[in-house]
């Protein structure tokens, strides 16, 4: 149906005038009632009654202005859902930094993806210092990024997408090996190995206040096979992130 014809027949349903109705589509009276009758003889059934005293609905128009008035208003809002998506839709330039691909980038990316399912990311991996000139140029939208000491000195803030848990590693042979879960009870009285403390802030100062009877130390910076395997040996008890496996 032609919108024009629709929207004289909504104006004279809503004025009960065809003079009225013209004037407040800015048309003339003759026009509106032309586009009032090929409606009519579109659809195959009289929408109004014409006498002296103006214009009513018949029963079948009374029906179909509350169904094209439903109609338009459900379809004003499917456009403006579409809207909002090809404006979400839109390629996000997204900085992340150096080393989190293949492994830690879908994490701290998985999130943001399952919350904004429209936005299109395409990271740009660089080192931490480009990413941040980038970021205050322009020339980044937003940056993923995995540690945020630095960035808070400088004033910077972020929003947390995931919280990471820690995995305890040990020989197989130690005696709290074969529990699914353990607590810091548990490991009283042992030698407990840390993979940086600063991404777990408080946690040393912590342990050694309630905790006295667990010696705690911090891993290199690296945790690799070799560390590791020297820990098991000595029956430490290690804790690093999840994304850190020994092969």
């Amino acid at each position: 149906m032609n919108s024009r014809n629709l929207d004289a027949f909504i104006a004279a349903a809503e004025h009960s005038s065809i003079a009225a109705a013209a004037e407040s589509m800015f048309i003339s009276s003759p026009a509106l009632q032309q586009q009032l009758k090929r409606l009519e003889k579109e659809i195959g059934f009289k929408l109004l009654d014409r006498s002296h005293n103006g214009i009513t609905l018949t029963a079948a128009g009374a029906a179909f202005l509350a169904g094209v008035k439903r109609i338009r208003g459900e379809t004003e809002a499917l456009l403006t859902r579409c809207r909002e998506i090809e404006s979400s839709s839109s390629r996000l330039r997204v900085g992340a930094i150096l080393g989190l691909k293949p492994d830690l980038y879908p994490r701290i990316s998985g999130p943001f993806r399952r919350a904004y399912p429209h936005v299109i990311q395409e990271p740009v991996m660089e080192n931490e210092d480009q990413l941040f000139a980038e970021l205050d140029s322009g020339a980044l939208d937003a940056i993923e990024y995995y540690e945020c000491p630095k960035a808070h000195a400088a004033g910077r803030s972020f929003l947390p997408l995931i919280w990471e848990g820690r995995d305890c590693l040990m020989a197989a042979d130690h005696p709290l090996a074969d529990r699914k879960e353990l607590t810091l009870d548990d490991l009283r009285g042992q030698q407990l190995t840390v993979y940086r403390f600063e991404r777990i802030p408080g946690f040393r100062e912590y342990v050694e206040q309630r905790y006295p009877d667990i010696i705690v130390s911090e891993a290199p910076r690296m945790v690799d096979f070799y560390t590791l395997v020297r820990s098991f040996e000595d029956h430490h008890v290690s804790l690093v992130p999840p994304h850190c496996e020994a092969q």
